[in-house]
């Protein structure tokens, strides 16, 4: 192999763990400290043929994810009816016996190897359920 190819091969095994400093933000890797105890920091990466179908996944991840933290245990249709619920009103997990604020504050799309897209999406949660959380503004999304 000429020295040309050897670097070639080196910089495509280097590249993906290298992402986040060819314009990844940096969020995606290392998430941002909560400003109070009231919230927390969440991401999640979902891929999908088109924008909606990855939302809709990397929402749902964040709901389910969020419920299993505190111990909340959902049906199957329980959850599609309480994301169908939430996705057409406001993010806020309403579950039978729980409120679960959550607010979207950065995300970031990236062409999928398999056609379509993969969007990473940073969430603000609730550390607890039935409470007021003091969301604060986050700014640096990139």
């Amino acid at each position: 192999m000429t020295i040309q190819k050897k670097l070639i091969s080196i910089m495509a095994i280097l590249m993906p763990t290298f992402g986040w400093a060819l314009g990844m933000p940096k969020w995606i890797k290392h998430m941002p400290k909560a400003g109070n105890d009231t919230y927390y920091y969440r991401t999640t990466k979902a891929e999908g043929s088109n924008y909606d179908e990855a939302y809709k996944k990397a929402f749902s991840m964040a709901i389910l994810e969020s419920q299993w933290k505190l111990g909340v245990k959902v049906s199957k249709s329980d959850d599609a009816k309480t994301i169908e619920q939430t996705l057409q009103q406001e993010l806020t997990l309403k579950s039978s016996n729980m409120n679960l604020p959550m607010n979207k504050v950065c995300e970031y799309e990236q062409a999928s190897p398999n056609g379509g897209i993969i969007l990473y999406c940073l969430w603000q949660v609730a550390c607890y359920g039935n409470v007021k959380a003091e969301f604060e503004n986050y700014l640096d999304c990139e």
